[in-house]
């Protein structure tokens, strides 16, 4: 932790000695923002050294799931707001493997059987069935930390970027017995973003008809996040397929809903159908959210993190473990770019772009200063043993050599080893503006 510390020193010192000075030469003023991208690395401003990846990636839903991620079956909206807020309730043939919460009440019909934990608010549990594990009251500020990683999922999912689809209309996920223009059958395939996620959003009511299908085609290390903007509408006979992949890789996330006129998921809804009931596996966020799921409904690989549930079910088989996408996003760029002569590592500079309030912006690329638009890279190449510092026509090109360090805290450390070289350059500059005077 020293070391990091030390590095965030030496950046933010050079930063402000170094390129004040710079500036205060060139126009006249101190710069605004100093920003320093070190590619896979760091960036430095100069507010302060921050060791984060680079490159800004999005969050992965998958991992901002968190505590409501490890239910199987939760409603997890804020109690006495309604029929659908925090409430699970599960019909006399249900047979859960995996855990049951709800921040109000869970209540279980004789004949039940959760084989995992039953978490429940201060609307008590009222079991006719068996629980396996235990049976408690979760506090007020556990809830709360479920809800809170529930809502942050749907909120990074939201912020990704997405192939929108037409959906079916809102009127058919709320709650009409009967319903037309379903979305009818469809193949999802992955298409993979830097996340390593595919994303797609339906507008409107996700709504298969009878016997109509959604597969969603993939290999293992696929992540699918499938964003719905109204309810869920799955007559009997309807599925959710998974081809190459399971439950757990696949998120559909509801960022809107209730109850009555509100947008709703109905499962195994009668339409005139004399099939079985609807299928559907992954994972399902939807955490304002009233589900209902009809007898007969098909659940082999499924979690259902809504805001609440009426369950009329059979067998309930939870997905695994839930984790984000496991593809290094720049795993591939960094084999590109393994040619650089020593261990395929490479130099560690991308480019550091200081901006004044007016004028034009002084870009360093690969070590060498030189002015926004114009090319500027140092033509030395690295090795394990730093270079010294030559005249170019710049005044000055130096490289930090060495491999690039798998941390944050070589990175700062080299940072400011650059960054101190370019405050030395900016004070000989100002010296010898100084004695043309």
């Amino acid at each position: 932790m020293d070391l990091v510390q030390n590095a965030v020193f030496m950046v933010n010192r050079s930063i402000k000695v170094g390129a004040a000075v710079l500036f205060d030469y060139a126009v006249g003023t101190p710069p605004l923002e100093i920003v320093m991208t070190l590619p896979r690395l760091c960036s430095v401003s100069l507010l302060g050294a921050l060791c984060v990846p680079s490159g800004a990636l999005a969050d992965d839903p998958f991992d901002a799931l968190g505590a409501a991620g490890s239910y199987t079956m939760l409603g997890v909206a804020d109690a006495y707001t309604g029929t659908a807020s925090g409430f699970v309730q599960l019909g006399s043939a249900a047979h859960v493997y995996g855990d049951v919460g709800a921040r109000s009440r869970i209540e279980t019909a004789a004949g039940v059987i959760i084989e995992g934990d039953a978490h429940y608010g201060p609307g008590g549990s009222l079991h006719g069935g068996t629980v396996r594990g235990g049976n408690t009251q979760q506090a007020e500020a556990d809830w709360d930390q479920i809800q809170d990683d529930a809502w942050a999922a749907v909120d990074a999912a939201f912020d990704l970027d997405a192939t929108v689809l037409d959906g079916a209309s809102a009127s058919a996920c709320s709650g009409s017995p009967t319903a037309s223009g379903s979305v009818g059958s469809q193949t999802l395939v992955a298409s993979r973003d830097e996340e390593g996620l595919s994303v797609y959003e339906f507008d409107g009511c996700l709504y298969l008809g009878d016997g109509e299908t959604l597969t969603i085609e993939g290999t293992e290390e696929d992540r699918f996040v499938i964003r719905v903007t109204g309810g869920l509408r799955m007559d009997g006979g309807a599925a959710i397929v998974l081809e190459g992949l399971p439950g757990s890789a696949v998120l559909f996330v509801f960022d809107d809903g209730g109850w009555a006129d509100a947008p709703w998921a109905q499962v195994t809804v009668w339409n005139g159908s004399t099939g079985g009931g609807a299928e559907l596996s992954g994972v399902f966020l939807a955490p304002q959210m009233y589900w209902q799921l009809g007898d007969g409904t098909v659940l082999s690989d499924t979690r259902i993190l809504a805001g609440g549930v009426q369950a009329n079910i059979q067998d309930m088989y939870s997905t695994g473990t839930i984790t984000g996408s496991p593809l290094e996003p720049e795993q591939e760029e960094e084999e590109e770019d393994d040619d650089s002569g020593d261990d395929g590592i490479g130099s560690i500079w991308g480019s550091i772009e200081i901006c004044p309030p007016e004028g034009e912006c002084i870009r360093i690329t690969d070590g060498a200063p030189g002015v926004e638009g114009s090319e500027s890279s140092s033509s030395a190449e690295t090795s394990d043993e730093p270079d010294s510092s030559s005249e170019s026509a710049h005044g000055v090109e130096s490289e930090i050599g060495g491999k690039r360090s798998g941390s944050c805290s070589m990175a700062g450390l080299e940072a400011g080893a650059l960054l101190t070289g370019l405050g030395m350059f900016a004070a000989g500059l100002r010296r010898r503006r100084s004695g043309q005077s």
